[in-house]
């Protein structure tokens, strides 16, 4: 009995063995996602192939290519399966570029990236970035025109430094009441109005927007992604498009590419979705 059960607990070893290490070596990985489209179509990929956004496709720095993995969207939990042909992305925050074919099927068009995770179909080994040639270079971006007319600049004065506001309400004489006479003015008394909520966000640090610079406003900052994609909804339901970038375990949620003359109008905006503060930098 003993050497039969012996022999059937090896032959369930020699069974299971082969998932234990297909698992092992599944590629997984969470980050920040990406999409490339026109720009690149027709040119060659690092692979060799040519890139047609229409297809299934994406870079990534260190995978073998002709790796299939699934990539899903994290805020919507929408799925695609892609192949990867390239390398990149080139920015250190994002850890896939997908084509934009995927990048429709993920619904990340008009976000333009999305926190994602990705995991391989079979078991890969991961080789260096160093031995792969690095994807070409795009033609040069298009930069934001410059606004038609340079409208007259109106500078808000933060609400920390607006006088209080006052209402105007009669006060009630002291004693017993005695009949005002006809041309007597009965006295006013100054009583503070409540409290409002403030109507724009404040920029740290404390800046003029210039109205030929474009800037970019950091919202938010998180090392739990869900705290990110809720920041990220508030501010799309406010009328922003917000988007993410990542910087080392945190999840960033930011408005980029906003002139020195829209800075105010964005941040009343950021205020109507509840957040008071928000971080500003020139971007050029």
């Amino acid at each position: 009995m003993k050497k039969n059960a012996f022999i059937l607990f090896l032959c369930a070893a020699a069974f299971l063995a082969p998932l234990y290490a297909q698992e092992a070596g599944i590629f997984r990985q969470e980050g920040i996602a990406s999409w490339y489209g026109k720009e690149f179509d027709g040119r060659p990929t690092s692979s060799g192939e040519i890139f047609d956004a229409s297809k299934l496709t994406a870079a990534h720095p260190t995978l073998p290519f002709g790796t299939v993995l699934i990539v899903t969207n994290r805020h919507n939990n929408k799925k695609v399966t892609v192949r990867v042909n390239d390398r990149g992305p080139f920015v250190p925050a994002r850890i896939i570029d997908v084509s934009r074919a995927a990048a429709e099927q993920l619904d990340m068009i008009v976000t333009g990236t999305a926190p994602v995770s990705i995991e391989s179909v079979d078991r890969v080994a991961v080789s260096r970035p160093a031995e792969e040639p690095a994807r070409t270079p795009p033609p040069a971006q298009t930069v934001y025109p410059p606004p038609a007319a340079e409208p007259v600049q109106t500078v808000y004065t933060p609400a920390d430094a607006q006088p209080a506001a006052y209402d105007y309400v009669q006060a009630e004489p002291a004693g017993a009441y005695v009949p005002p006479a006809a041309n007597a003015q009965t006295p006013l008394q100054l009583v503070p109005a409540a409290a409002s909520l403030p109507t724009h966000a404040r920029l740290t640090p404390a800046v003029n927007p210039a109205p030929g610079k474009v800037y970019r406003l950091q919202v938010g900052s998180y090392k739990v992604a869900r705290n990110a994609v809720e920041t990220f909804e508030k501010l799309k339901n406010a009328g922003l498009s917000p988007a993410y970038e990542q910087s080392g375990d945190y999840f960033r949620v930011v408005l980029a590419g906003i002139y020195g003359t829209d800075v105010y109008a964005v941040t009343e905006k950021i205020a109507s979705a509840g957040f008071a503060e928000a971080l500003i930098r020139e971007e050029r």
